[in-house]
């Protein structure tokens, strides 16, 4: 009678859960630290951009000075070409009126309101 009582608690859904919500709680999990000894670590200097002198704390790169780092080359952007917004003066003065200025968001809010196309951005 004993065992029997005891197995319809342990079936029942509630206290099932419940026990093994407490089985859970006493191994809870941890997540561990990563150490980057190669990349950076945090040094306190004073604050260059302060009137009052403070200390900050920074990044300081851990590779030493004279080691020279890839160069990066940045795409330039084809100036001679520039790409212009077409859009009517009409547009452009609804957008004023509406928004308080004529930015392109402002101009396709506009435009979306009159049910027009949005222009390309």
């Amino acid at each position: 009678m004993n065992k029997r009582f005891i197995l319809t608690l342990i079936s029942s859904p509630v206290l099932f859960t419940s026990m093994l919500s407490m089985v859970m709680m006493g191994r809870p999990a941890h997540a561990s630290q990563t150490v980057d000894t190669a990349g950076t670590h945090e040094s306190c200097v004073m604050s260059p951009h302060s009137a009052i002198p403070n200390k900050v704390c920074i990044q300081v790169s851990n590779t030493p000075l004279g080691v020279a780092k890839e160069t990066m080359q940045v795409a330039q952007a084809d100036t001679n070409s520039p790409k212009e917004l077409e859009f009517s003066d009409a547009e452009s003065d609804l957008a004023i009126k509406l928004f308080g200025c004529d930015c392109p968001v402002c101009i396709n809010a506009a435009r979306q309101l009159n049910g027009s196309a949005p222009l390309p951005v």
